[in-house]
């Protein structure tokens, strides 16, 4: 039987925890790659206001969808959408895609995640609840005569484990494969769950920690790849008996499995080993294991992003992505279909093909800078484009601000790419907010849809700011050696001075008033923020902390159990507290050591149910702030993560964040906020004298 499932969207890290802290050469744009940097010839006048503000409901609109699947049959689609204030299920009729969708699921917590089942038209779905993360499995009976009466069952029980399914079976479609921390709070085995029952059987003990797992027909793990305590990765195959270890990695070398093939018994992984700096495709034979490499990135810039196959396994497309989305095809035939895909558009666009379906059918992603993203079925036959329930946005794009890719040069040489969002009306002096992303094994985008904070970005270009999402030294997406230039360099190394060198290359360009310069970010980039405030605090003015980190060593003494197998990466890049010199080191980095030092006013962003940056995180500088008088403002929802998903709390935030700037750095503020955001914002407010 043939099983080659091109699983990643998005080739990153393998581990757990790698978003704790989100031939031919066909280019996936029509326009040239914007990395050059900004011209300085920017003329002086005073900031020209937009002509309007666009406002937070439409940017963040109810109506916008996500994850839009086809059915097997072909018969139906469906989607995310806001509903009952949360992410919930949705269905129309692939025939009568301008029906009004029905809503099939009406939760109070968000659908993070589903599939469509094999059998008849039912979908599998998860959710955890108020974003603690134990996510349970559920099944909708899909009632194709009255879709609103769909029958939903809960699948699993145990409100304290995470349950992640992995894949149904191809030889009983009654069985999920699924991996949960169930017998063990520190290790995820291997499960079949049977839908028509509930019952749990276990299948394999996960004794090697695998985080990345390919399956059988039968739905059993037998290619899976795991992280050693040293920082290396090795590739397994189970031989019907026991693990056999096909490779092992050096320290920092990356690995992920991209798909396996039963028949002949290869893996297609995506790997920076062998003295590979860049991620690049390799297909592994799994009998004699020898390893040939499938194709890399012909300008040497980037890892391996994205990798097509057809349903014979074939590959037909391999991307990359520096600061933006490069395709290559693979066949003739590739090329072909991929350059119509690309006579259909003449925007700016960057042109994903997600997958092509047993009939044929190219499914697309096609991202734009000023708007979400919109999909799309080609059919190669007919040379037909049909949109999948393409909306106009509720805003108007022209409000947005100008989006590009560049690139700067840190003070030690170092190249870094960036993302800078300015207003249409773009002027010299402008007030500034530096974005760094979370993870940090993560990296930015250029599209609209491709993270939360792209929007926001737009949000705030609209109001007058030019907004700098840098790729700082260890993102993803740059090599090995970038990862690495990372390592013990948080806080106070080059992780930090790359984003401070940002700041002096907009200052440099004229573009940026170093008088008006805040800092905002989530997760890592909320210790990033941080870190400015204590570390550089002459940089910054104002600093945003959301869900961000206050002291290393705390962060990874309250990591969940089941997050203990994959701290390699931690442990080499951050430190282990149980190490003493390490512990000192983190010390030295963990900004509430430092909150003398702090001179710019401070706003904290936490969801109290956060698994992977408690809330004590957030309490202890919120309260060692207070009790010198600093001016701190705390934004707290109880019902939350790691991350505002529920729509009243992303709203209030939002403009919370608004208020926050325009007080301290000056930039534009609407006074046209709707009463029950700010109502609702009010009830998030934290008085933090009675921590």
């Amino acid at each position: 039987m043939m099983k080659n499932k091109n699983k990643l969207t998005r080739l990153t890290l393998s581990v757990a925890l790698s978003t704790v802290l989100g031939t031919a050469m066909l280019s996936g744009c029509t326009q040239n790659n914007a990395q050059q940097a900004i011209q300085p010839a920017i003329e002086q006048s005073a900031l020209v206001q937009a002509p309007a503000f666009v406002d937070v409901e439409s940017l963040f609109s109810s109506r916008d969808k996500s994850a839009v699947t086809l059915s097997p049959d072909g018969k139906w689609i469906a989607f995310l959408k806001m509903h009952n204030g949360a992410q919930n299920l949705f269905v129309v009729a692939a025939d009568t895609p301008d029906a009004a969708p029905v809503a099939v699921t009406t939760l109070t917590d968000s659908v993070d995640s589903f599939i469509w089942s094999a059998y008849e038209n039912d979908i599998i779905f998860s959710k955890d609840h108020q974003g603690n993360e134990n996510r349970q499995l559920y099944k909708l009976a899909l009632n194709d005569q009255n879709p609103a009466i769909s029958a939903m069952t809960r699948l699993t029980h145990n409100d304290k484990v995470d349950y992640k399914l992995l894949e149904q079976s191809k030889h009983d479609v009654n069985i999920l494969a699924v991996a949960a921390n169930h017998r063990d709070a520190a290790r995820r085995d291997f499960f079949h769950l049977a839908m028509d029952t509930g019952h749990l059987e276990l299948t394999q003990v996960n004794t090697l920690n695998l985080s990345d797992a390919q399956l059988s027909s039968t739905g059993m793990v037998v290619v899976g790849a795991g992280m050693n305590d040293d920082n290396s990765r090795s590739l397994y195959q189970f031989d019907g008996q026991s693990w056999q270890t096909v490779l092992t990695t050096e320290s920092g070398e990356l690995l992920d499995i991209i798909s396996f093939n039963e028949d002949t018994n290869t893996a297609y992984i995506a790997a920076s080993i062998e003295g590979r700096d860049k991620l690049e495709l390799l297909r592994v034979n799994l009998t004699d294991k020898s390893i040939v490499t499938e194709h890399a990135d012909p300008l040497g810039e980037s890892d391996l992003h994205h990798v097509v196959f057809d349903e014979q396994g074939q590959i037909l497309i391999a991307s990359y992505y520096g600061g933006r989305l490069r395709n290559y095809t693979l066949t003739e035939k590739a090329s072909k279909v991929l350059a119509q895909i690309e006579s259909y558009f003449t925007e700016d666009i960057e042109l994903k093909v997600e997958q092509v379906n047993k009939e044929g059918q190219w499914i697309l992603t096609v991202s734009y800078a000023d708007k979400p993203d919109e999909k799309y079925a080609y059919s190669p036959a007919q040379n037909t484009l049909t949109g999948l329930l393409n909306e106009a946005p509720e805003f108007d794009p022209e409000l947005l601000g100008d989006r590009k890719s560049i690139t700067y040069t840190a003070s030690d040489g170092v190249e870094i790419q960036a993302y800078l969002t300015l207003p249409k009306h773009v002027q010299k002096n402008l007030p500034t907010i530096v974005l760094p992303h979370g993870g940090p094994w993560a990296r930015d985008q250029w599209g609209y849809s491709s993270d939360y904070f792209v929007p926001v970005a737009h949000y705030f270009a609209n109001r007058g700011y030019a907004v700098l999402q840098p790729n700082f030294r260890g993102s993803l997406g740059f090599g090995k050696r970038f990862v690495q230039l990372g390592e013990k360099n948080w806080g106070t190394g080059t992780m930090q001075q790359d984003l401070t060198d940002g700041v002096n290359y907009l200052v440099g360009q004229g573009i940026t008033d170093k008088q008006r310069v805040g800092i905002m970010g989530a997760s890592y980039g909320g210790y990033a923020a941080l870190a400015g405030a204590t570390f550089t605090p002459d940089v910054y003015k104002a600093v945003i902390s959301y869900v961000g980190p206050s002291s290393l060593i705390t962060l990874m003494e309250s990591f969940p159990a089941h997050f203990r197998p994959y701290l390699g990466t931690w442990y080499v890049s951050v430190g282990d507290p149980e190490v003493a010199k390490d512990r000192a080191d983190m010390e030295s980095r963990s900004p509430i050591n430092f909150v003398d030092q702090i001179k710019a006013p401070l706003m904290l962003v936490q969801g109290a149910n956060d698994p992977r940056v408690t809330q004590n995180e957030s309490d202890n500088i919120a309260r060692a702030l207070a009790a010198k008088n600093h001016p701190v403002e705390y934004i707290l929802a109880k019902d939350e993560g790691h991350g505002f998903l529920k729509q009243n709390n992303k709203l209030a935030s939002i403009v919370a964040m608004e208020q926050f700037f325009a007080k301290h750095l000056g930039g534009g503020n609407s006074n046209k906020v709707d009463p029950a955001i700010s109502a609702h914002l009010d009830t998030l407010r934290v008085d933090t004298t009675k921590l």
